[in-house]
């Protein structure tokens, strides 16, 4: 725009020169002013135009961007999905162990910092060996998952139990010392016991054994782990169906 007017405005100074009158003066200016609005006419219409294209392309763009935000978050569902199905033993539903070492560690620096009592008891079905050659893995299978029901039904919310191999069940009891954890496990213990289960018409006893540990000063996850172990070891050689606080 800018050239084309200042070449209209040369044209006119260079006009002025050659005129010799008065009404060619005019009739030139006339034709040049013309011609000026006519630059400026198109130069407005075709910033207009290129205006009008910038908003279409901007429309574009900010739908573009909440399609990619909706994606976006229908992937983080997809992952948030995916995560919790790998922290889930898909034999019985409830958690499995990579999921209760994540959780032990975050329930430890929790009583490191704050030094609320902490509760581990370690399950295991006693002779399931014995149960799986006897009646088969999918008894075995039947088994273990009314186990993990009834140890998920006697937990609290801030409680989490998980399987966390074969036959081998674990609890965290958050608040509660070693004493209050025995006392729960008596009565998990005994209600598994009179669970009367039965496989193809025939009754398959079962009983669980338990060894408890209480987080103690200089303890780490490993050693009440290790207290937990040797507590259950003890239970197991002690007669069974029973429970052994460390």
């Amino acid at each position: 725009l800018e050239t084309r007017i200042q070449g209209e405005v040369r044209e006119l100074q260079t006009g002025m020169a050659r005129v010799g009158s008065l009404d060619e003066l005019r009739t030139m200016v006339s034709l040049r002013l013309d011609a000026i609005g006519d630059h400026v006419r198109s130069f407005l219409e075709a910033d207009e135009r290129r205006c009008e294209d910038y908003r279409t392309r901007a429309e574009r763009m900010r739908a573009r961007i909440v399609q990619l935000e909706h994606e976006a978050q229908g992937l983080r569902r997809t992952m948030d999905d995916e995560r919790k199905q790998a922290l889930i033993d898909q034999l019985t539903g409830v958690p499995n162990r990579q999921a209760f070492d994540e959780r032990l560690a975050q329930e430890y620096s929790r009583w490191k910092r704050f030094n609320t009592p902490l509760a581990l008891i370690m399950w295991d079905v006693d002779r399931f060996k014995l149960i799986n050659d006897s009646y088969g893995h999918k008894a075995g299978d039947k088994v273990i998952r009314a186990v993990a029901q009834k140890l998920k039904e006697r937990i609290r919310e801030t409680d989490m139990v998980a399987r966390y191999g074969g036959e081998e069940f674990v609890m965290l009891l958050t608040g509660a010392s070693g004493q209050d954890a025995l006392a729960i496990a008596e009565k998990i213990r005994a209600e598994i016991a009179g669970l009367g289960f039965h496989f193809r018409g025939e009754r398959v006893p079962i009983t669980i054994s338990a060894g408890i540990a209480q987080f103690a000063e200089g303890d780490t996850p490993d050693t009440a782990f290790d207290n937990a172990d040797r507590a259950l070891y003890e239970a197991k050689n002690t007669g069974r169906n029973r429970c052994v606080l460390h």
